[in-house]
């Protein structure tokens, strides 16, 4: 069970919208290219009302805990993703079928990282943090 703080909760618990959100993705299917502003401007919607405050989030919280941790690499992957997508969100100022399942696939990668590896490695801090401090009272 996972020991993280209220603050990694919670971004933990975003990302359950985030799949959604990708899932939703999958099944937009564009009849011609003509609908691909549409779509490009409500993913751009998303990304500034809910992606990037949260990558702005982990990057203030999350990322220095995992410095802290050690895992400068892991850190720098993390933040290497976030400056990715939001490229390929200036991108889709001029949106292409690519660009989209290109940024869907990039977002998906991006959370099994941060659920796979990050969260794990978090977990692991904040239980040595706990016992440190359980053995210091």
């Amino acid at each position: 069970m996972r020991k993280l703080s209220i603050r990694l909760k919670h971004l933990a618990q975003e990302h359950q919208a985030v799949m959604h959100f990708i899932s939703a993705m999958r099944q937009v299917n564009p009849e011609s290219e003509s609908d691909l502003p549409e779509i490009a401007k409500r993913v751009r919607h998303v990304f500034a009302t809910d992606l990037d405050p949260h990558f702005i989030e982990e990057e203030r919280y999350a990322l220095p805990l995992l410095r802290e941790a050690g895992h400068d690499a892991l850190a720098d992957e993390v933040f290497s993703q976030h400056e990715i997508m939001r490229g390929m969100d200036k991108a889709l100022d001029t949106p292409t079928t690519a660009l989209l399942v290109d940024f869907v696939h990039m977002l998906e990668k991006h959370i099994e990282l941060e659920e796979n590896e990050v969260w794990d490695v978090l977990d692991a801090l904040l239980e040595q943090q706990n016992n440190e401090a359980a053995t210091q009272d």
